[in-house]
């Protein structure tokens, strides 16, 4: 009775994974200054169970579906004329399945993408460069104002 009723049961576990120290440090030039910018990313991780337990001597079909996003907040400080703070995300920078039971321990959960660990550094450089106009835009409003 119990394990047909997990037939139909999917859950989704959203942690941040300690497994990754992303950190990146960038300057750009600018006409009223050195912009520096400091970048610091964490891997946020959702994991769906699917499939059934079976019976005893039956194969079962649990896996687990796991899917990572990136998360990284920025600050960005040019002289005293800009402070600027912001969050960019990236979606689903890694994903995979395993057999069995989806883990619900930040440390087990964060092995999941460890692998993947070149994959996630690549998205945050694609969001540190898909950031650069943006944060040049702001340095240039924040020029103009003052």
């Amino acid at each position: 009775m119990m394990k047909r009723a997990l037939a139909g049961v999917a859950f989704a576990v959203c942690l941040a994974s300690p497994a990754l120290a992303l950190e990146h440090e960038v300057v750009i030039d600018h006409s009223a200054g050195a912009i520096a910018a400091d970048y610091r990313g964490s891997v946020r991780i959702e994991t769906k169970q699917v499939g059934t337990a079976a019976a005893p001597g039956r194969p079962n079909t649990l896996r687990c579906q796991w899917s990572a996003s990136l998360d990284v907040e920025r600050i960005a400080k040019l002289g005293s004329s800009l402070q600027s703070r912001r969050t960019l995300t990236s979606d689903d920078v890694a994903r995979g399945s395993r057999p069995g039971w989806c883990p619900t321990k930040a440390a087990a959960l964060g092995k999941l993408v460890d692998a993947r660990g070149p994959k996630v550094r690549a998205a945050l450089m694609a969001l540190v460069e898909k950031d650069r106009a943006a944060l040049v835009a702001e340095a240039d409003t924040a020029t103009t104002r003052g």
